[in-house]
C-alpha cells in the first residue's frame, strides 16, 4: 500500500513542471506584450479628454482666464469706483476757485409785540424777502490751491492703486493657471504610476505563486501600490484647490471645475534678467512706486494747506435784496407800501484767524507727521521693488537650473530604461526592475514639465516686479487702465 502511494506522488511530481512551464510562458508573453504596447504619454494636452470625461469640467485657456479675471474680479471693480470718487473730489476742491451764487427767500408773519398792535388797521400781513448773494474768493494765501493739489495727487495715487490691483490680477491669474496646469500633469503621472504599481504587484504575485519569486517582491509591490494611491489622492486634491484659486481670481462664484489647456508660447519669457539694469524700468512702470510718489506729493500739499489756515482770507461780496412790504407797514409817504422794494450792496469780507484753541497747530503737526510717513513709505517701496527684482531673478535662475537637471535626469532615465530592457531580454534582471526603470523615466519626464512651469511662474514674477506685465495676446506697449 505504501509503495503505491509513493508511486502516485512520484508521478504527480513528474507531471507538475508542464503546467508551471505553461504559466511561465504565458506570463512572459504577457509581459513582452505590455512592453511593446504604446504608453499614453502625460506630455500631451489633458484638457479635451478631461473635459469629455467630466461633464462639470470647464476647459479654459490662459487668455480666457486673464481676460475674465480683469473683467469680473470684484476687487478691481471696487477700485474703479474709488478712482471715480477721487476724481470727483478734485472737482469739489476746484469749485472754490469759482464764484458762488446763492439765493434765499424769507416769509415773515406778525404785527404785535406783547399783545399790542404796532400798526393800526393792519393785522398779520406777511413780509417777503428775496436775497441773492454772489461771493468770490480773492486771496486765501494758497488754501484753495493746496486743496486742489492734495486732491489731485490723491486721485493719482488712487489710479496707481487701481493699476497695482490690475497687475496683481494678471499675475495671480497667470500664476494660478500655470500651477493648475502643472498639477494636472502630476495627476496624469500619478495615475500612470498607480497602474504600473498595480501591474507590478499582479506580476509579483504571479511569480510568487509559480515559485519563481519571493514574498519580499510581493510586499514591496504592495507598498508601492499604497504609496501610488496616496500620491494620486494628494495630487487630485491639489488640482481641486488650484481650480478654486483660479476661479476666485476670475470672479466665478459657482462651483466650476476648471481644466487648464496647454500653453504653446510663454508670453512673459525673459532671456537675460538683470535686476540692476531693470531697476530704473521698475521705478518708471511699477504702480506701487507711482502710488508712493503721489502720496508724498499729496502729503506735502496737505501740509501746505494746514499752514495756510493760519493766514487771512479776502472775499468779494455782492448782495441784492427784494422785499414786498405790507400795506401801511411803514408811515413814510416816500416809500411805497404793499409793493416790491429792492436794494443792493457790495463790498469785501476779510477773515483773520485769531484763536482757534490749538486746532490749526495740531492740524499742522499731523500733516507734518503724515509727510514723514509718506517719505518713509516711499523709501520702503523702493527697497521692496529692488528686492522683488532680485528675488524674481533668483527664482528664474533656480528654475533654469532645475530644468537643466531635469533634462539630464530624463536623458539618464531613458538610457537606464533601454539598458534594463536589454538586460531583461538576456535574463539578467527581473520584470520588477524593468517596471521601476519605466516609472523613473516617466517621473523624469514629469519633472521636466514641472520645471518648465516653475520657470514660467518665475517669468511672471519678474515681469510683475519690473512693472511690465501685460495680459497674454496684447503687445508689450499696450496702455494699462
Amino acid at each position: 500500500m505504501s509503495q503505491r502511494l509513493h508511486g502516485k506522488k512520484a508521478a504527480l511530481r513528474r507531471r507538475r513542471p508542464l503546467p508551471s512551464l505553461l504559466v511561465r510562458f504565458f506570463f512572459l508573453a504577457f509581459f513582452l506584450f505590455s512592453l511593446g504596447a504604446p504608453e499614453a504619454s502625460p506630455l500631451l494636452d489633458p484638457s479635451p479628454a478631461r473635459a469629455a470625461e467630466d461633464p462639470a469640467a470647464v476647459p479654459v485657456s490662459l487668455e480666457q482666464a486673464v481676460s475674465r479675471a480683469l473683467a469680473a474680479r470684484p476687487d478691481l471693480r471696487a477700485e474703479t469706483a474709488r478712482v471715480k470718487s477721487a476724481r470727483e473730489v478734485v472737482g469739489q476742491a476746484r469749485s472754490a476757485e469759482y464764484p458762488q451764487l446763492s439765493a434765499s427767500f424769507q416769509t415773515i408773519y406778525g404785527n404785535s409785540l406783547f399783545g399790542f398792535f404796532l400798526f393800526p388797521n393792519y393785522e398779520y400781513e406777511d413780509l417777503n424777502l428775496l436775497t441773492f448773494t454772489l461771493t468770490q474768493d480773492l486771496l486765501d494765501f494758497g488754501k484753495t490751491g493746496s486743496q486742489v493739489d492734495q486732491s489731485r495727487w490723491a486721485y493719482r495715487a488712487e489710479e496707481a492703486r487701481k493699476l497695482t490691483l490690475w497687475s496683481q490680477t494678471v499675475r495671480d491669474a497667470e500664476s494660478d493657471y500655470f500651477t493648475l496646469l502643472a498639477d494636472q500633469h502630476q495627476v496624469l503621472a500619478d495615475e500612470k504610476s498607480l497602474e504600473d504599481a498595480e501591474l507590478q504587484m499582479a506580476r509579483a504575485r504571479l511569480r510568487y505563486s509559480t515559485g519563481s519569486g519571493i514574498v519580499l517582491d510581493v510586499t514591496r509591490a504592495r507598498v508601492n501600490v499604497e504609496a501610488a494611491r496616496l500620491a494620486l489622492i494628494r495630487s487630485r486634491d491639489q488640482v481641486r484647490t488650484d481650480s478654486v484659486n483660479l476661479a476666485q481670481v476670475m470672479g466665478m462664484s459657482r462651483d466650476f471645475r476648471l481644466v487648464a489647456q496647454e500653453v504653446v508660447h510663454d508670453p512673459n519669457e525673459i532671456l537675460a534678467p538683470d535686476p540692476d539694469r531693470d531697476l530704473p524700468v521698475a521705478l518708471t512702470h511699477r504702480p506701487e512706486w507711482k502710488e508712493a510718489r503721489a502720496n508724498v506729493r499729496a502729503a506735502r500739499a496737505g501740509l501746505a494747506n494746514s499752514r495756510s489756515q493760519n493766514y487771512p482770507t479776502l472775499n468779494a461780496l455782492f448782495q441784492s435784496f427784494t422785499a414786498t412790504l405790507p400795506h401801511g407797514a411803514l408811515p413814510f409817504t416816500y416809500i411805497p407800501n404793499n409793493s416790491p422794494y429792492s436794494t443792493f450792496n457790495f463790498g469785501g469780507i476779510l477773515t483773520i484767524p485769531l484763536i482757534e484753541g490749538g486746532y490749526m497747530i495740531h492740524q499742522t503737526a499731523k500733516a507734518r507727521s503724515d509727510l514723514m510717513a509718506a517719505l518713509d513709505t516711499r523709501e520702503s517701496v523702493r527697497l521692496q521693488v529692488a528686492a522683488d527684482l532680485r528675488k524674481a531673478a533668483i527664482a528664474i535662475s533656480d528654475a533654469r537650473q532645475q530644468l537643466e537637471e531635469a533634462l539630464t535626469e530624463e536623458e539618464n532615465a531613458l538610457k537606464n530604461d533601454t539598458l534594463v530592457e536589454e538586460a531583461y531580454r538576456e535574463g539578467q534582471v527581473q520584470s520588477v526592475d524593468v517596471m521601476d526603470a519605466q516609472t523613473s523615466l516617466r517621473q523624469a519626464r514629469e519633472s521636466v514639465i514641472r520645471a518648465r512651469y516653475l520657470l514660467m511662474n518665475g517669468y511672471v514674477a519678474y515681469q510683475y516686479a519690473r512693472g511690465t506685465i501685460t495680459p497674454p495676446g496684447l503687445a508689450a506697449g499696450t496702455p494699462k487702465p
